[in-house]
């Protein structure tokens, strides 16, 4: 009787998660039409606007951006147009990182019981093989992997809060920096920096992906 109660309460967290995510994405959804400009320089006006608070509007609009899915990436163009290269890289790291966690904690306190009971001994394995740090610093490292799918994906698994908050701000530390390099340089995209922050995004997308294929090759026998 203990374990179905149980079952049930985990089932009941995890209907409210999924309540969450329809709510969040449905507030996205009604956000298009209302005429909103989501641009970097709308972002970045709309960060300066703040005066001496922007560093910490913007480091807290990471943590909230889950909650209305407000796109990643504007957040991290408009930190290098606002704030320039070096803070905008620092306060985009520092945020997304909070907001990664945020995620995180959100998806094991919803979720995770109603997914153990569900998947058992199987949970382990997911956690072994899919949801390892190893995996969390690759993805975040892609600039086209979507930050909230791995937040919650790595909650949802059993892996460990400390292991999870490295591994992703060990990834989205450089994803930091190749976007606020690309949004420092929109304003002239014949300069030198804008080709290299091109040629960084580029390299963070196929690199993990070669470094992933290479492992999982390896760990099938592949290589000697």
């Amino acid at each position: 009787m203990f374990r179905t109660f149980t079952h049930s309460a985990a089932a009941r967290r995890f209907a409210l998660f999924l309540v969450f995510l329809a709510v969040t994405g449905t507030i996205a959804l009604l956000r298009i039409p209302q005429g909103m400009h989501l641009t970097p320089e709308a972002v970045r006006d709309a960060v300066r606007s703040w005066g001496v608070a922007a560093p910490a509007v913007f480091t807290a609009a990471f943590v909230l951006r889950p909650f209305i899915f407000f796109p990643s990436t504007l957040l991290f163009l408009a930190g290098g147009l606002a704030f320039g290269v070096k803070w905008g890289t620092i306060y985009a790291a520092l945020g997304s990182t909070l907001g990664a966690v945020v995620g995180f904690g959100l998806a094991r306190a919803l979720g995770r019981d109603f997914v153990h009971a569900q998947l058992g001994a199987h949970l382990g394995m997911i956690q072994r093989d899919r949801w390892g740090a190893g995996l969390v610093f690759l993805l975040n490292l892609i600039p086209l992997v979507p930050m909230t799918i791995i937040n919650y994906g790595a909650g949802l698994s059993g892996m460990e809060v400390v292991p999870f908050t490295i591994a992703a701000a060990a990834g989205l530390t450089p994803r930091a920096f190749a976007y606020s390099l690309f949004g420092h340089s929109l304003l002239d995209i014949r300069s030198r920096t804008f080709v290299l922050a091109v040629v960084i995004l580029a390299a963070l997308i196929v690199v993990p992906l070669y470094v992933r294929r290479y492992l999982m090759h390896r760990a099938d026998g592949g290589v000697a």
